[in-house]
């Protein structure tokens, strides 16, 4: 009997060997097996950064600061897809006035001559707001917002000199500047002694102070009357208005001369409303 035992003894001895050396085999493929995979790298959006030269520009064809340059810094680990430059309507977020976009990288630098797409010049005195985006192949995108700020322009169109100002802001239904905050004042000042300057620059010009208005009446026979009875007396108070701040600002009175055009030559035609602000303004006539 004791003999039997030892038998089964070792047999069941052989049996863990066999059955821990099988299972021993099985182990180092279910290590492998259950490893983790290395972790997905996490990719960065661009670092972008765009600078403006001149501060204001001017392209009203006098060779000086006709361009604006736009320079770009773009960095990123990764190739870039896309960029698009939108600059858009003067104090209007929701309307392109200049569009340009490509494949690739962004061009280190950008010259724009302030015309639209549809070939419209800039107006005098304007900030127009911009946007820079790019995107890379991983879909990260990056975008720089910013403000070109136009200066005073001066068309030359033959035998005179046109400024055109659609910038200067006047209290509502009245010819002057009463109840307007302190910024849209100093605002109102600093393009006055810019257009104060310019005028002083051409000394030897007679200049006509022209105010122009926009007209709101859904009818034609409404817009007539409008014209007449509100808005051509409107706008030759606020060319007087402008007429007697540039005389304080040291422009000779004898210079000026004041009309009220009302609405009778628009910028924007009626049906135009989102580029009724260009009818709103003043324009600076000088003639030899």
């Amino acid at each position: 009997m004791k003999k039997v035992f030892i038998v089964i003894a070792v047999l069941a001895l052989v049996c863990l060997v066999v059955f821990g050396i099988v299972t021993c085999k099985g182990t180092p493929a279910q290590v492998v097996d259950e490893v983790a995979p290395p972790a997905p790298k996490e990719y960065r959006a661009p670092e972008l950064a765009v600078s403006l030269s001149p501060r204001f520009f001017s392209p009203d064809g006098d060779g000086i600061d006709d361009e604006l340059f736009m320079t770009i810094s773009c960095r990123d680990e990764s190739p870039i897809e896309e960029w698009k430059l939108a600059i858009m309507e003067g104090g209007q977020l929701n309307i392109t006035f200049f569009e340009k976009s490509d494949r690739g990288n962004p061009p280190a630098q950008i010259v724009w001559n302030g015309r639209s797409s549809l070939g419209e010049l800039v107006q005098s005195a304007t900030d127009y707001p911009f946007t820079l985006t790019v995107k890379n192949i991983h879909g990260l995108s990056s975008t720089s917002h910013g403000l070109i700020g136009v200066d005073i322009l001066v068309i030359n169109e033959g035998n005179q000199l046109r400024m055109q100002i659609p910038s200067i802001v006047f209290s509502s239904g009245t010819g002057g500047f009463a109840g307007l905050n302190e910024e849209t004042l100093g605002r109102n000042d600093y393009i006055l002694r810019r257009i104060a300057q310019a005028l002083n620059k051409f000394d030897t010009y007679r200049v006509t102070v022209e105010g122009h208005a926009n007209l709101t009446a859904p009818t034609e026979a409404g817009r007539r009357l409008e014209h007449e009875l509100e808005l051509r007396p409107l706008s030759e108070q606020r060319a007087k208005f402008v007429a007697d701040y540039l005389v304080n600002l040291g422009v000779d009175r004898r210079r000026l001369t004041t009309i009220g055009i009302g609405g009778a030559r628009p910028i924007a035609k009626y049906e135009d409303r989102d580029n009724w602000w260009k009818n709103r303004r003043v324009e600076f006539i000088l003639n030899k």
